[in-house]
């Protein structure tokens, strides 16, 4: 597959990183040398110098061969324009688009972004602030999102210090959740798969499960984790993601009061005009007494949001030491993430990391009725529906050989969750959901058909 990214900031270096990672040629375009250099080598793919919204940018980039175009640069009028000139030159078959503005997203412009020849418009804050929301509502937890049509949902829960989880193994976990629709996919410790059956359990980890949304809540109980029904919350920064999270918690009961904390004056001016029952404060949180003024003890939840790694983490740092009991931090550097790990940030969302789960769910293609990327780059959980032909309906699942770097959850049939077992047998048309190992997709295809792609 020819995939071609417009923009090598760090989403279209991720992105290209990803999808190179499973054998598609990928043609990075970007308009500053200095960013494109050395990405070839290091990422065996090629790039090009220029604007993706030229049409002898694209030829070079060989448009009309591509089967996707994803124009992920900076400026939301470039990828646009890119998108248009993709479809009506060289007619690339999909074209996504990053759109950032808050004026392009409003519904007044949905049909002029249809109208620009864009298949799908995606917003890295929008999406961000989906993502804070659902990390928010479980305790301790990474990645909480629904499968299966909401039938289903997927959480990493993070192992604490003095957790019940501490020094279990899986067949501990499935002991004590026995009985219950629930299946553990994927250990991860320092951004890194450990062996699912053998490793046991040390304080920092991360366990994913899959379980049935209807017993999700007992579950988490059993293993010692519960959900959150905050009713004061925080934002440092009102940039995108913070305004966006503000306005969506506007149109949800997830919090009761919400106060938003924005340094620049004109913004913090922005935000009061546009948010109906946001309290806007204009200062810095890193000044004590912008600390004080705020009563931060008040608050069950923080969440920093500014450009600043480094100020997210003093934020959530400060939040902490003055009594909030949840912080959460946006982070898009990855290296940080373990780092922060027990030093008072219990949540970190990496944004370039949304947005290319965002975008796979898009691209896939065939029986691919889901795809999540898990922000820490881990992997995907995926739901495929099953073919006649498929070499996954031969044999019962004990008897069918699964690639290393695949965990098969369960399936969904007939409406119901089938969690895995050596005797279930995958049937046509069941709905499998599974776990892949980042770069183990083409070895999870071979499980579905001969000659299958998933794109």
């Amino acid at each position: 597959m020819k995939i071609i990214i417009a923009g090598a900031g760090q989403a279209g270096v991720g992105l290209a990183k990803y999808l190179r990672a499973e054998n598609n040629e990928i043609v990075l375009i970007d308009s500053d040398e200095e960013c494109l250099a050395n990405l070839s080598e290091q990422l065996d793919i090629q790039t090009i110098t220029g604007s993706s919204a030229y049409p002898a940018t694209l030829e070079k980039a060989g448009a009309e061969n591509a089967d996707v175009l994803l124009a992920v640069t900076g400026s939301d009028e470039t990828n646009i324009v890119a998108c248009g000139v993709a479809r009506s030159v060289f007619n690339v078959p999909t074209r996504i688009a990053r759109i950032g503005s808050s004026e392009y997203l409003s519904a007044k412009y949905k049909s002029f972004l249809q109208a620009q020849s864009i298949d799908v418009v995606l917003s890295p804050e929008v999406e961000t602030a989906h993502q804070v929301l659902g990390s928010l509502s479980v305790a301790f937890s990474s990645d909480l999102v629904n499968l299966a049509d909401g039938r289903l949902k997927m959480v990493g829960l993070r192992c604490r210090r003095g957790s019940i989880l501490v020094g279990k193994k899986t067949a501990d976990l499935m002991a004590m959740t026995v009985g219950l629709p629930v299946r553990f996919v994927a250990i991860k410790r320092r951004r890194r798969l450990l062996n699912l059956t053998e490793t046991a359990l040390r304080p920092g980890d991360d366990i994913f499960l899959i379980a049935d949304s209807k017993v999700f809540l007992e579950v988490l109980d059993i293993l010692g984790y519960e959900t959150v029904s905050p009713k004061y919350m925080v934002i440092f920064g009102g940039g995108r993601v913070g305004y966006q999270l503000a306005k969506t918690l506007e149109q949800t009961s997830f919090a009761e009061n919400v106060t938003i904390v924005e340094q620049n004056e004109d913004r913090a001016r922005f935000l009061a005009e546009r948010l109906e029952n946001t309290l806007v404060i204009h200062g810095n949180g890193l000044d004590d007494s912008v600390s004080d003024d705020l009563n931060l003890s008040a608050y069950q939840i923080a969440i920093a949001t500014t450009h600043s790694d480094e100020s997210n983490i003093l934020l959530s740092l400060i939040a902490k030491r003055n009594g909030v009991d949840r912080t959460c931090a946006l982070m898009h550097n990855p290296l940080y993430q373990d780092l922060v790990t027990g030093l008072g940030v219990d949540i970190t969302i990496e944004p370039n990391a949304v947005l290319v789960s965002a975008i796979l769910r898009h691209i896939r293609k065939g029986r691919v009725k889901n795809d999540y990327f898990l922000q820490s780059g881990i992997g995907e959980i995926l739901e495929v529906e099953a073919l006649e032909t498929a070499k996954i309906t031969k044999y019962p699942l004990g008897k069918t050989k699964i690639p290393a770097g695949i965990v098969i959850a369960g399936l969904i049939r007939q409406e119901v969750f089938l969690p895995a077992t050596d005797e279930l047998k995958v049937e046509p048309k069941d709905v499998v959901i599974l776990f892949v190992e980042r770069g183990k997709v083409h070895e999870a295809e071979k499980l579905f058909t001969v000659g299958f792609n998933f794109f």
